[in-house]
């Protein structure tokens, strides 16, 4: 008998193996089912889960298919669906393309005819647990989810942990179907136990004084141990801007005193933090800034910060010493002297500062209660004078809304009093309301509207004896576009800029995102500084692009003078948060 050649065998064996193991390509088509469902089917068939594979032969294919209306029920049992119809369909078109049609009719939900769900006396007591079940998605007459059923559960064991119910467990959690009635019965009892408080806290530092960080702690030895009052004191302690690294940390629960310790080990930041920046504005030029902080100066938590700024336009030098007060969190004393040197298309002026003034927080609203002495020394147009004064003012600030450096949608408010009498030192009176609104609404994830006014008031009988700080002024970057900084208000009989009694801006913007990251603006904004409420407002338009950077939007406004002969054109260039 002739013996076929060795690698003759082998060649016949390979031709074979290709064809019984050739890859099918396959596209699987679900069909009657929306979205959630049809993600969890294709996560329980098989088919879905090998159609890449290398080795998917017809046979295996075929194999798979077969199964999938198993698969299927199975998948749709957890969202309350047992009596399911699914019709199938293997499609093949040469050479090896596939296609697998699923057409499912879910049928008639399983719907709940009892829920019970009973807590102990002491989660009844707590407000959240209160919460957690007058917003439970299951209940009585409702669709039964397994997926829901489970939720249910892990938020009871999750607040739980949270609230210091450590010893809580369920006595009972029990889901009865019944297929004949068609019909879910479910059964929940979850007993809180005891409730842990808070223990002894262990400072590890030598920072600041004991009885400063007391103040940052949100609770007292006893109060009911909450996870969420622990993230709040790290937070705290972050913001305070005191400690390079932060641990707080709960110990062991003491089963035998049903409290938890806390341990708090901070670390001192640097003694000296500096800041340089370079950059440039249309309303100032080329800008360069240098500031220089020392973040803690002594155990009772002072510190200082000074910063120099120089631009195109002039210079200013400013100091800052600020004590925490009352709730050292928000509250602070700030005692503050500074010399500012400008000059604009409508001013010049040197003004030197010296000022005390209470920042703190009342309720969701910052105040900020002041008094400064200032000197200055101006030229407006023909006016020229050595101005002092001494100004006690007050001024309110509100935020609405989340991400501040870029908004999808808030509110931002300020309102500020100030005013100044011959009887207190200052060289003539006058008392000044100024007023601002920045609103922020979004259409979808692309479009939102900007929409912002300013409105200021000055009253005094002796207007050309206020100096340049105290008028108002418009035109700029952040108000009438379209026209220079500060180059608009009530001229004098040259024709030159003195600034006015009352201030109105207003500004409607409308922008685009491209990608996320670039986006174009259309703008129209009206305003000016004035004497008298008839006097002419100027108007500006024009488009914008827009780059979100880390520290805000770069805004590049290519602006209108609209309401001047010609309609000149300017651009403005402007970085900074939304809010």
């Amino acid at each position: 008998m002739c013996k076929a050649p060795q690698w003759l065998l082998v060649l016949v064996a390979f031709f074979i193996s290709d064809a019984l193991f050739a890859q099918a390509n396959i596209t699987i088509d679900i069909r009657g089912v929306n979205s959630q469902l049809e993600a969890n089917v294709r996560q329980f068939l098989s088919i879905e889960q090998h159609k890449n594979h290398p080795l998917l032969s017809e046979g295996r294919l075929r194999r798979l298919h077969t199964k999938a209306p198993q698969e299927i029920a199975q998948a749709l049992q957890p969202y309350g669906y047992y009596r399911a119809n699914i019709k199938t369909e293997l499609t093949h078109t040469p050479p090896e393309q596939w296609q697998a049609t699923y057409t499912i009719d879910p049928g008639p939900p399983l719907l709940i005819s009892e829920f019970k769900l009973v807590l102990s006396e002491t989660l009844k007591t707590d407000s959240e647990f209160q919460d957690l079940v007058q917003n439970l998605n299951l209940g009585k007459g409702e669709v039964f989810s397994h997926v829901e059923y489970e939720s249910i559960k892990t938020s009871l064991t999750r607040l739980a942990a949270e609230h210091g119910y450590f010893n809580a467990h369920f006595i009972e959690h029990r889901v009865e179907i019944d297929l004949e009635v068609y019909e879910a019965r479910v059964h929940l009892h979850y007993d809180g136990g005891h409730r842990y408080l808070f223990g002894d806290v262990h400072l590890q530092q030598n920072v600041l004084e004991p009885a400063l960080l007391q103040k940052y702690i949100p609770f007292e030895q006893g109060d009911p141990y909450t996870l969420s009052a622990l993230i709040d004191l790290q937070q705290a302690l972050n913001d305070s801007d005191y400690f390079r690294t932060v641990e707080v940390s709960p110990d062991q629960a003491r089963s035998e005193t049903k409290d938890v310790p806390v341990n708090i080990t901070l670390t001192p930041r640097k003694p000296h933090r500096y800041t340089m920046g370079l950059g440039y504005g249309t309303d100032t030029g080329a800008r360069a800034r240098f500031g220089w902080e020392m973040p803690r100066l002594n155990p009772a938590g002072h510190r200082i910060n000074t910063e120099a700024r120089v631009s195109e336009i002039g210079y200013s030098l400013g100091a800052q010493y600020r004590v925490p007060v009352l709730n050292p969190r928000t509250d602070q004393m700030v005692y503050s002297a500074g010399i500012v040197k400008e000059t604009t298309d409508t001013s010049d002026s040197i003004l030197r500062t010296i000022g005390a003034s209470l920042n703190r927080s009342r309720g969701l609203w910052r105040e900020s209660i002041a008094i400064n002495y200032q000197q200055e020394e101006y030229t407006i147009a023909d006016d020229h004078g050595d101005s002092t004064l001494l100004m006690p003012g007050i001024s309110w600030r509100r935020i609405w809304g989340e991400g501040f450096i870029y908004t999808i949608d808030g509110l931002r408010f300020d309102i500020n009093l100030r005013g100044a009498s011959e009887k207190l030192i200052s060289d003539t009176d006058f008392f000044q309301v100024q007023s601002g609104i920045k609103a922020i609404t979004s259409i979808n994830q692309k479009n939102r509207f900007i929409a912002r006014g300013r409105l200021g008031s000055t009253w005094t009988d002796r207007f050309h004896q206020l100096p340049s700080s105290v008028r108002f002024f418009a035109g700029g970057a952040q108000s009438v576009r379209g026209y220079s900084y500060q180059s608009l208000g009530p001229v004098n009989q040259s024709g030159e800029v003195i600034g006015g009694k009352h201030l109105m801006i207003g500004s409607l913007e409308y922008e685009h995102s491209l990608n996320g990251k670039w986006g174009l603006a259309l703008f129209y904004d009206a305003g000016n500084a004035i004497d008298n409420l008839e006097d002419k407002l100027e108007r500006g338009a024009g488009m914008g692009i827009r780059w979100k950077s880390p520290i805000g939007a770069v805004r590049i406004d290519l602006a209108s003078a609209v309401s001047r002969d010609g309609n000149p054109w300017r651009i403005h260039i402007n970085i900074g948060p939304d809010l």
